[in-house]
């Protein structure tokens, strides 16, 4: 953002000379003496426009607690859901059975389960025995 247009967005807020209400707290910011940046009301990675009316003076402490805790928690929500929707995520599971292995209630954990040929086929739990 240009020096000029930094200027100009502030300017277009001022209540007096010098002097804007921050558009997060509402608390006055003095152009020279307090240190501010120009902040944009609807993020820009949330499809907020580039336009000096999304724009307004913020102390700089103000901005950082807005960006960190607003803004960035939900760009990363919608990032998620567009990954999602595009179908380059896959739905990951909390847990995934081992593959050969069969959870067996009476021991409460997870044996193998033979599958070969020759070796008898027992059921861990006994069924069929």
């Amino acid at each position: 953002m240009t020096n000029k247009r930094r200027q100009h967005i502030f300017s277009e807020n001022c209540t007096g000379h010098n002097v804007a209400p921050c558009c997060l707290c509402g608390r006055q910011i003095h152009r020279y003496n307090d240190r501010w940046v120009v902040e944009h009301k609807r993020a820009l990675a949330l499809l907020g426009k580039d336009v000096n009316t999304n724009c307004g003076p913020a102390h700089y402490d103000c901005a950082q607690v807005k960006t960190h805790t607003e803004d960035l928690p939900r760009i990363r929500k919608a990032k998620r859901q567009q990954a999602m929707h595009e179908g380059t995520k896959e739905i990951s599971r909390r847990f995934r059975r081992p593959a050969g292995l069969v959870y067996d209630w009476q021991k409460c954990r997870y044996v193998h389960f033979p599958t070969t040929e020759n070796a008898p086929v027992a059921h861990p739990r006994g069924i069929g025995a």
